[in-house]
């Protein structure tokens, strides 16, 4: 929002440049992206006027007809050629003698156009930095515009412009007089708001015009004033110019001061043309189903059945603080308006805009929230400018339909809580003078301040929200930066964030990503996923979009979009991870298991000449499965899976010794790919965070490092049963070893031509007491062979 500096001074008796009042803003927490000049690089340029137009001497090169103009000054005479649509004699306009600089350091001199000397330029808005308008021709200043005044002085461009980001919750803001009183706070400058001063006419207003509510919970207030005699034409140079600095495009004189008014006070208002409204009747009702309006920019629209629409008995003539309908804009032709002033439900506001696209000044206003007492003076205000610039005649009276009365909280403040909250607090005299000057009212209650707050801080509705009003004011500068004495207590974080920390350290520490996706599940998704589930997902009442309409529940759902977009993206290797949940129906409400979810694509490394181009397979699922286990020191042996969504063939689970499933992987089953439109194999795991949660992990336990060396041993057997695996094998070996085995490792397996299997094993023997011996290795050696042999059909190999 921009807003013109001087216009503020108007109303606070400031004395500070428009940066430091910049700086005063930002520090009270009101962000100010810029301040600007209205016009910069213009000098030179003085107000002129045509005093004839002499003769045609050719065309432009875009067609345009080139008048010899003789314009003067007052002073002084010059012959200028123009090509402006609008050049007449007796028009006064901005002209540049030589000399003068235009926006950019462009220079005027003198030159020849067809062969005769121009003198001069006159000068469009465009031209001179001050707006966009130059199709229309010159710009058009008053008649009695005094002739050679400085043009910069005149229009007032010697000002600088504010450009203010205003948050949702201080629509107090969107307004000239709202920072002048937010600067007149700041810095205990006086704050005078616009005097409202109304010549009223003998004719009653109620005898002109009726107003009717239908829809009070939509519209809280509504009112009207008639001005009559009203001439529409260009507005003064003066108000032009205010809203060419604020971004808005001039029009028409009473359609100006609705938005001056709006600007300046920040309550939106809408003029009608009165003999445009049937039977001088205003009705504010909900659209009819597939009700249409033409709007004022010339859109036909289809309404909404919620949609508040300002009409009369017969059609609609306005969108509820949105825009006005075309069918009663006010015109050259008009000469008796009808004023409108009201408060709308600001979700209902939002709600219309939205579904419309029309992002319009006035919805930007209300949706926000309206000020249901001040649109009362944006209404006097308006109706003042009117008779005063237009010439109208205001009626006695004003319309004031008023059936949602809005009721003023009242907060008590303490000052102990300003001081606890903050940590120091101003005098109570000086709370109070900062409450007073953002103007609320304030009564004294002993030690405490009772504070009534206006309907124009909907912002403001409980203690803290005063405490933070007097600091912001007072300066948090103030506040002493001094530490408190306080006691510190170790607090243990819940049980799942100490796990999703564990897995997360883990899974990151061995290449995996982090993902985080929404819970909702497209229903065909949860369909192919669901296999062998009983129970129903968890519908949401109000979906989003149809195909985020349930809740997951499968633990991969969300990651295998995640695959889907990395491979359209062409990253055709995808390591992901998430921690999260899954939602299932139960009697009586639902349940929410916890997951630790990874999801596997591509290439097992990332291309390096070193290395093989090995795709990811089931075995590495599993092994980030075990990882994410051993961070919990936990470990498991094989069993069957339940998930659905995996291959039959290519799927497992892990399970503990009292046979709960804690994990399960495997490789997504083809018809899964191909509803996530995945053409390539993925592999996934889900490990189970609620029942990790059941399982005491071992304390751990310091271990110093070893001072004797270790010595390895390498077995191999070949396993004449193709059932054996080799995990039964290793854990024997464990248990026979004995406590000098420190590790074992499978570092190679072949098929031989017969179909047995070889398989060979690397122990790592240590003691921490002695070196060992070969004699000591080669018996336990021979010892672990003997045992195996034993107990399984496998054979050393070299004896096979």
């Amino acid at each position: 929002m921009k807003i013109p500096y001087g216009w503020i001074r108007e109303f606070a008796e400031l004395s500070l440049s428009a940066s430091a009042a910049a700086d005063r803003l930002i520090n009270a927490g009101v962000e100010v992206a810029s301040v600007a000049p209205v016009a910069a690089d213009l000098r030179g340029v003085v107000v002129g006027e045509i005093e004839a137009v002499e003769r045609e001497i050719g065309r432009s090169k875009h067609g345009y007809a080139l008048f010899l103009c003789r314009v003067s000054t007052g002073r002084d005479r010059f012959a200028v050629v123009c090509g402006a649509p609008n050049t007449r004699a007796g028009l006064r306009t901005a002209f540049a003698p030589p000399g003068a600089v235009l926006p950019g350091g462009h220079q005027i001199r003198a030159a020849k156009v067809h062969g005769v000397e121009s003198q001069g330029m006159l000068c469009s808005e465009r031209e001179l930095g001050i707006g966009d308008e130059h199709e229309a021709g010159i710009l058009v200043l008053d008649r009695d515009a005094p002739l050679g005044a400085d043009l910069v002085r005149h229009l007032g461009l010697d000002d600088q412009v504010l450009e203010i980001e205003i948050t949702p919750n201080r629509p107090d803001c969107l307004s000239v007089v709202g920072v002048a009183r937010e600067l007149a706070a700041l810095t205990g400058a006086r704050f005078t708001p616009p005097a409202i001063t109304l010549k009223e006419s003998d004719e009653p207003v109620d005898a002109l015009v009726r107003v009717r509510i239908d829809d009070p919970d939509l519209c809280h207030r509504f009112t009207a004033r008639v001005i009559d005699g009203v001439k529409v034409g260009p507005s003064p140079a003066w108000l032009a110019q205010r809203l060419r600095a604020v971004g808005l495009r001039p029009i028409s004189n009473v359609v100006d001061i609705t938005n001056y008014v709006m600007w300046e006070i920040g309550h939106p208002l809408h003029a009608f043309d009165y003999h445009a409204v049937a039977d001088a009747t205003i009705v504010v009702r909900r659209a009819r189903p597939d009700e249409r309006i033409t709007t004022l920019d010339g859109q036909d629209r289809r309404l909404e059945p919620s949609m508040l629409l300002i009409t009369d008995p017969t059609r609609g003539v306005g969108i509820a603080g949105v825009m006005g309908g075309a069918n009663t804009e006010v015109g050259t032709e008009t000469r008796r308006v009808l004023l409108e002033s009201a408060y709308f439900l600001p979700s209902s506001i939002r709600k219309t805009a939205r579904m419309l696209g029309l992002k319009t000044d006035a919805a930007y206003r209300f949706e926000r929230g309206a000020d249901i007492d001040g649109l009362v003076d944006g209404s006097a205000r308006a109706a003042q400018m009117m008779a005063d610039v237009a010439g109208g005649t205001l009626a006695r009276g004003m319309i004031d339909a008023y059936p949602t009365r809005h009721d003023r909280p009242v907060v008590r403040l303490r000052m102990s809580r300003v001081a606890r909250l903050i940590g120091a607090a101003p005098p109570r005299a000086d709370a109070r003078r900062i409450l007073v000057g953002l103007g609320l009212d304030v009564r004294d209650r002993g030690d405490d301040l009772e504070v009534e707050i206006p309907p124009f801080r909907r912002d403001l509705s409980m203690e803290d929200d005063l405490v933070e009003e007097v600091v912001r004011v007072w300066g948090f500068d103030r506040i002493p930066s001094t530490l408190e004495p306080t006691t510190v207590r170790l607090v243990r974080q819940p049980l799942a964030v100490r796990q999703a920390e564990i897995a997360r350290r883990a899974l990151v520490a061995a290449g995996v990503h982090e993902a985080i996706t929404y819970a909702f599940s497209d229903p065909a998704h949860a369909l192919v996923l669901r296999e062998g589930r009983d129970k129903g997902p968890v519908e949401l009442m109000n979906p989003l979009a149809q195909d985020a309409s349930l809740l997951r529940q499968h633990p991969l759902e969300g990651l295998l979009g995640a695959v889907a977009t990395n491979l359209r993206h062409r990253q055709p290797n995808v390591r992901l991870f998430e921690i999260g949940k899954t939602y299932e129906r139960i009697d009586g409400g639902t349940r929410e298991p916890r997951w630790v979810a990874i999801a596997l694509a591509g290439m097992r490394h990332e291309p390096a000449w070193f290395a093989a181009d090995t795709p990811v397979d089931v075995f590495d699922a599993k092994g980030l499965a075990e990882h994410v286990l051993d961070a919990f020191g936990v470990s498991a042996r094989p069993a069957a899976g339940r998930l659905g969504g995996f291959e039959p063939d290519a799927h497992a689970a892990l399970a503990l010794d009292d046979g709960r499933i804690v994990a399960e992987f495997g490789e997504i089953a083809d018809v899964v790919r191909e509803r996530f439109d995945i053409d390539v194999p993925v592999f996934g795991a889900a490990v189970s965070l609620d029942v990790l949660a059941t399982v005491t992990a071992p304390a751990p336990r310091y271990e110093a490092l070893p001072r004797f060396p270790a010595v390895q041993r390498d077995l191999a057997f070949v396993l004449e049963d193709a059932g054996l695996t080799a995990g039964e094998i290793e854990r024997a070996v464990r248990d026979a070893a004995g406590p000098l085995l420190r590790a074992v490792a499978v570092f190679d397996v072949f098929r031989m031509p017969d179909g047995r299997r070889s398989v060979a094993w690397r122990l790592t023997f240590q003691a921490d007491d002695r070196t060992l011996t070969d004699e000591e290795i080669n018996a336990l050696r021979e010892r672990l062979v003997r045992t195996l042999t034993g107990r399984f059909p496998i054979t050393l190999r070299g004896q096979a």
